[in-house]
């Protein structure tokens, strides 16, 4: 189903580039994505593969590409701190995760795309680059709504390192970097031309669990949310202050470990909280768990359980997508009650509940990050291998 509209909306930007793209054709994509169409769709029209089979590599090929970007970036991240084999380790863990080659390689999705703005804006204001983090965060937005997750630790991560000159500074630059990808449309209003592609998007799934095996999926899926909707985001907003409070009071003591934990929860909080969650949201969490890999135990339990249930849910999800399809129907499957959806979901909440524990223990100074703060740039062989150990 997916594949369709992709097909469609590479051939439409290529045809007639980004400015009138919005009135050409129906797509609840926002905009940086659609110069990936256009830049993309030159390429098939250019190679002649409208029509035939190949035009789905093209397809599959910016993901792919942003994957291994992000890969990059956990190795970069990693080798400053450890050494080669350590850091290869990792961005192997995220290039080579089957869940993460299933999303790109195999169902084309571009959830690869705003996860590597998300990883490198939490990179940038860990290094003290506040206005290029705050660029980076909002070309994920621009790609992806549900970077939203991410915004109270980025600018949480702002306000604790710099001045408030400098938090409006990068405000500035997020500002801007907003007006430039949305310059080259057709629009009168940039309020409401922004406004009617998220929210048009957002409106449209009015359902507890969007094929989500999260919490709500263990209520059924695709059921309405009237009642339900607030109650998510109510549920978000607490846990997202519980997880910045904790941040904030051991921040001193946990440092940049404790910053990707946190934005690992928030991830992982946004895909088992809020309403209207799809099956593939849970994606950017593999990216904290692949970065943390190296440093942390507890982490690798959480990446092997996480990568399963990710794969689990969207490779099922796909199965009984294109078992409809072949079949005729104008509709996708209702999984709810199903076996594999309640078996997945209650290993998630289950996954859920126990980070929460962490969280709480870490309050409460118990210290299960055993790693000093980490500074940019230092070496810290010795704290690993005391947390290995552990």
């Amino acid at each position: 189903m997916d594949t369709r509209d992709f097909m469609a909306w590479f051939q439409t930007a290529a045809e007639y580039g980004p400015r009138t793209f919005y009135t050409r054709t129906w797509c609840d994509y926002p905009p940086f994505n659609i110069y990936i169409f256009w830049v993309f769709g030159l390429l098939a029209k250019s190679l002649s593969l409208y029509g035939i089979a190949a035009f789905t590599y093209v397809m599959k090929l910016p993901p792919n590409l942003f994957d291994m970007a992000t890969a990059s970036l956990i190795f970069y991240f990693v080798r400053k701190r450890l050494d080669f084999k350590m850091a290869l380790l990792a961005a192997g863990l995220y290039a080579l995760n089957p869940a993460v080659v299933f999303n790109a390689a195999v169902w084309g999705q571009f959830d690869a795309i705003y996860t590597f703005f998300l990883v490198l804006a939490l990179m940038l204001s860990l290094a003290s680059k506040p206005e290029l983090s705050a660029v980076a965060y909002f070309l994920g937005v621009l790609t992806k709504p549900q970077s939203i997750a991410l915004l109270p630790l980025i600018a949480y991560l702002i306000l604790r390192k710099h001045s408030l000159r400098r938090f409006f500074t990068s405000l500035a630059a997020a500002a801007a970097t907003v007006f430039a990808v949305i310059l080259p449309f057709e629009w009168s209003n940039p309020v409401t031309f922004l406004s009617g592609i998220y929210l048009g998007a957002y409106s449209g799934y009015g359902y507890t669990s969007i094929n989500a095996f999260n919490t709500w999926a263990l209520g059924g899926l695709w059921v309405p949310d009237e009642g339900f909707f607030i109650l998510g985001w109510i549920l978000f907003g607490c846990f997202s202050s519980f997880t910045l409070y904790v941040l904030h009071k051991r921040f001193g003591e946990s440092g940049e470990l404790l910053a990707i934990f946190a934005a690992f929860m928030l991830f992982f909080g946004f895909f088992m909280l809020p309403t209207r969650i799809h099956e593939r949201y849970l994606f950017p969490a593999i990216s904290a768990l692949a970065l943390m890999f190296p440093f942390l135990k507890k982490a690798r339990l959480l990446y092997a359980v996480l990568t399963a249930t990710l794969l689990a849910n969207t490779a099922y999800v796909l199965y009984w997508l294109n078992v409809y399809a072949a079949a005729g129907y104008q509709y996708g499957p209702n999984l709810t009650g199903d076996p594999v959806t309640v078996t997945v979901s209650l290993i998630n909440v289950v996954t859920f509940i126990y980070t929460l524990l962490l969280l709480w223990h870490e309050l409460k100074g118990e210290a299960w990050l055993k790693i000093s703060p980490i500074g940019i740039g230092k070496r810290v062989e010795a704290e690993v291998e005391d947390n290995v150990r552990e």
